[in-house]
């Protein structure tokens, strides 16, 4: 089997989670699949993208079950009772959940991660229908062009984790850019308008990689503040342009990574 099988990349979790319980994710950072089910706008556009390239080379990917994709923190609760319990049983995989030590009922259950520490409880996990035979040899030679990686091999062929935050692999701004969506702002807020975008839009400079100064300080800030988090040291570098990138994507404006004329006005608006 492929080396890239025993690939587990670390989870970058999107900056419109921070400060948002598992499991108790607002509807606006959510996107329904098409199947049924729901993933975080960054994961579901990358999972999206992943079905469509499978259809291209005859495969089907879909999830389990619409339960399989995000989960609110009470259904996670629900389905841990049902496999795990306080009563010890020798031998039995354990699982800590509200500091006590639970006991899996059955070794044929499949396992659970106790609430609130799921992937699955920050819409960035889903668990993929028979993921086996060729479909999971598919799988294996392309997940991390979508920005997906395992959590447990080969235990669990199943599932699968977006692992990117807010910097979609190529693949997904690709198909993004193709159907021309206007994908959720990053930041969980909604600022109040600046009635002077406009004005002051117009007075500043097109900013571009490689360059440096006091506007590329302000348009850092301004980046992080809606939710595209990059560091405000005055250069312009590629973490910058990515943000700048991903910040335009998000406002249906032409994905350049130059901070032209009218991505000032949407930053500054």
């Amino acid at each position: 089997m492929s080396v890239k099988w025993n690939i587990i990349a670390p989870v970058k979790k999107p900056a419109d989670l921070k400060g948002i319980a598992p499991g108790k994710l607002p509807e606006k950072l959510l996107k329904p699949l098409k199947g049924g089910g729901k993933l975080h706008w960054r994961a579901a556009y990358a999972w999206e993208a992943m079905v469509e390239a499978a259809k291209a080379d005859g495969i089907e990917l879909k999830p389990v079950s619409s339960g399989d994709t995000y989960r609110s923190f009470e259904s996670q609760l629900m389905a841990f009772r049902q496999r795990y319990q306080k009563e010890p049983i020798n031998g039995a995989q354990t699982r800590t959940f509200e500091g006590i030590k639970w006991y899996k009922k059955d070794p044929q259950l499949a396992s659970l991660a106790a609430p609130g520490t799921s992937q699955h409880n920050s819409g960035l996990a889903v668990d993929v229908h028979t993921a086996s035979g060729p479909r999971l040899d598919w799988l294996i030679d392309n997940v991390r062009k979508f920005g997906f990686s395992w959590e447990v091999v080969p235990e669990e062929p199943w599932h699968l984790r977006y692992t990117e935050g807010d910097n979609p692999p190529a693949a997904v701004v690709e198909y993004i850019t193709k159907i021309g969506d206007l994908v959720p702002a990053a930041s969980a807020s909604t600022p109040e308008p600046n009635p002077n975008a406009k004005k002051e839009a117009a007075e500043m400079p097109m900013i571009s990689k490689d360059t440096k100064g006091k506007a590329i300080v302000r348009a850092q800030r301004l980046l992080s503040k809606h939710g595209f988090q990059c560091r405000d040291d005055g250069n312009f570098g590629p973490k910058t342009q990515q943000a700048v990138k991903d910040f335009q994507l998000s406002r249906g404006i032409e994905t350049s990574g130059v901070v032209d004329l009218l991505t000032w006005e949407a930053l500054l608006a």
